[in-house]
């Protein structure tokens, strides 16, 4: 991930954390692995983490993507939000290169929109899950994320109101195969998210990854797709080992993601099992913690403080 707006010579300075002596390429990381000495690839999850609170990526944050750039470090944007919502924000800052959506099912070209890659349900299967948990759990409210675009039941609105982009309907279904289904939402209004997994699980067994990125609605995709496989999928496209990667995050759906890294960070305001899984923890994204992570990445330049989280 580049961007177009780019302004050099920013040093970040952050205080060790208390027992953490120094920057992970010199120490053991939380999970005792060794760190990574050379990070080539971030994958960085996008609202809650490179995010603001108010949707935005900050100025700080766009000049150090761009020193990434210029240091042949990859920046990925790796995210649950649908293909349409992803490329808007992409466009809006200038950023290019390849964004993942939809949790991991669907990867674009930022520039151009072009399609690169697709898993979702296999024919069929996104009807048949829809019905199985339409029959198991009355009062469910879902919604269908395919490639071209997001369609939610109204009662989902009504549960959800400040959602991404989308046509309501009072009753989603599967699309044709010829616009596979990449992700399905799942509500209720009775139900804790963690209460409804439970039941949901029981449903479709092995069929689908149940996971979340916010506290108010359930992300079904496809059995064997989650963000840890876009993480594999992506270093091995640039014949990178695990090492040599980085992931950042915030809420469930990014712990196959920090599982996969050979470096995982979270930033402070992170869901409790996120920071559970991190080897180090950054500052909020308010306060810019992705680009406090790539400047800990960069490779040192002389009169340039290093980072330290």
């Amino acid at each position: 991930m580049s961007n177009t707006n780019t302004r050099s010579g920013m040093a970040i300075s952050q205080q060790p954390t208390p027992g953490e002596a120094g920057p992970p390429a010199e120490r053991t990381t939380r999970r005792g692995r060794r760190a990574p000495t050379v990070v080539r690839l971030v994958c960085t999850d996008l609202d809650g983490t490179l995010l603001d609170s108010s949707g935005a990526i900050r100025e700080r944050t766009l000049s150090t993507l761009a020193e990434a750039e210029r240091a042949g470090i990859a920046v990925v944007g790796v995210t649950g939000r649908p293909v349409r919502d992803t490329l808007d924000l992409a466009r809006r800052y200038g950023l290019t290169g390849p964004v993942v959506c939809s949790n991991g099912a669907v990867t674009v070209d930022a520039a151009s929109g072009r399609l690169l890659d697709c898993r979702g349900f296999g024919s069929g299967d996104a009807a048949g899950i829809l019905r199985a948990v339409r029959d198991a759990v009355p009062g469910i409210a879902l919604g269908v994320d395919s490639v071209s675009g997001l369609r939610l039941e109204t009662a989902f609105v009504r549960l959800v109101p400040n959602t991404w982009r989308h046509v309501a309907r009072d009753a989603v279904s599967a699309p044709a195969d010829a616009d596979p289904v990449v992700k399905i939402l799942a509500a209720h209004p009775m139900l804790l998210v963690d209460e409804l997994a439970a039941v949901i699980a029981s449903v479709v067994g092995g069929r689908a990854v149940i996971t979340r990125s916010t506290g108010d609605f359930l992300e079904l995709s496809a059995a064997g797709v989650d963000k840890g496989e876009a993480l594999r999928t992506l270093a091995e496209r640039r014949g990178l080992p695990s090492e040599r990667t980085a992931a950042v995050g915030d809420m469930p759906n990014d712990i196959p993601m920090l599982r996969a890294a050979g470096l995982a960070a979270a930033v402070a305001n992170a869901h409790e099992d996120t920071l559970r899984a991190a080897d180090i923890v950054l500052p909020s994204n308010d306060d810019e913690g992705v680009a406090a992570l790539i400047r800990l990445l960069l490779p040192r330049a002389a009169g340039v403080e290093a980072c330290r989280i």
